[in-house]
């Protein structure tokens, strides 16, 4: 099963779980964002591939008059239940259903791994006004700290080292030298909790039968359960904010 592959069918289903269980961002994430792509009351921001909305809503929180693309129609669906007064169009990174030069900003949380980075960057420039910025971010479990170690072992799910996507941003003609951040926090959650987010990772939701599925969730709950809660999940945010470079988008 392709990368592809497990981004369609892994959050074309249980996206009522993916909305509960995935974390959000942090305060010091958000204002990061905020002020280094200068989102703030009546920006236009396009929050792409936008998921359930977890980073849209608090874009909206600042004041900004914000739009949405996600190619799921499962997430539209739960989007547009649980985010009120945001429009949420069909779409891809590939082929973004707007005019150029329509937004001041656009966002992408949790999901520029599943682009095409060339035509995304492309697209995202033309849609983009002269100057305008990229802002992207990724949360992803901490594997130097001990019990996420032991965490992706028990889940079967490889410690990844966050990538650093400055290759693809400064390797394009459409965009300014990108800025990279990173941020540390922590999440407490319960045993429960633990368990369902372990249950929204794609490879788990798309590649195992439900049989398979059913055997890794219980042992991380065994693993899980011999922790005192709140059990404390450390993270390591990773952002990139990227200006549009002055040229004529095609139409």
């Amino acid at each position: 099963m392709t990368t592809d592959d497990l981004g369609t069918r892994g959050f074309a289903q249980g996206t009522d779980r993916y909305e509960r269980a995935r974390p959000s961002y942090s305060h010091e994430v958000v204002e990061h964002l905020c002020a280094g792509a200068g989102i703030g009351p009546g920006t236009r921001v396009l929050d792409l591939a936008a998921g359930t909305g977890k980073l849209t809503r608090l874009l909206v929180e600042r004041g900004a008059s914000v739009s949405a693309v996600e190619p799921s129609a499962a997430m539209r669906e739960t989007f547009a239940r649980v985010v009120e007064g945001v429009p949420v169009y069909a779409g891809t990174a590939e082929r973004i259903p707007a005019p150029a030069g329509a937004y001041d900003v656009v966002t992408v949380a949790q999901a520029f791994h599943w682009f095409e980075p060339g035509p995304a960057l492309g697209e995202i420039a033309r849609v983009l006004r002269p100057g305008g910025a990229l802002a992207m971010v990724w949360n992803e479990l901490d594997g130097s700290e001990e019990f996420i170690a032991r965490l992706h072992r028990v889940a079967e799910w490889p410690i990844l080292q966050l990538h650093d996507y400055r290759a693809e941003l400064d390797g394009s003609d459409r965009f300014e030298p990108a800025e990279r951040t990173q941020f540390r926090w922590r999440d407490a959650l319960t045993c429960d909790q633990v368990v369902e987010r372990c249950s929204t990772f794609s490879y788990v939701v798309a590649a195992m039968a439900a049989e398979s599925r059913a055997e890794l969730l219980s042992r991380v709950r065994e693993f899980v359960g011999a922790h005192a809660e709140p059990i404390e999940l450390a993270y390591l945010t990773d952002t990139y904010i990227a200006r549009r470079r002055d040229f004529e988008p095609p139409q």
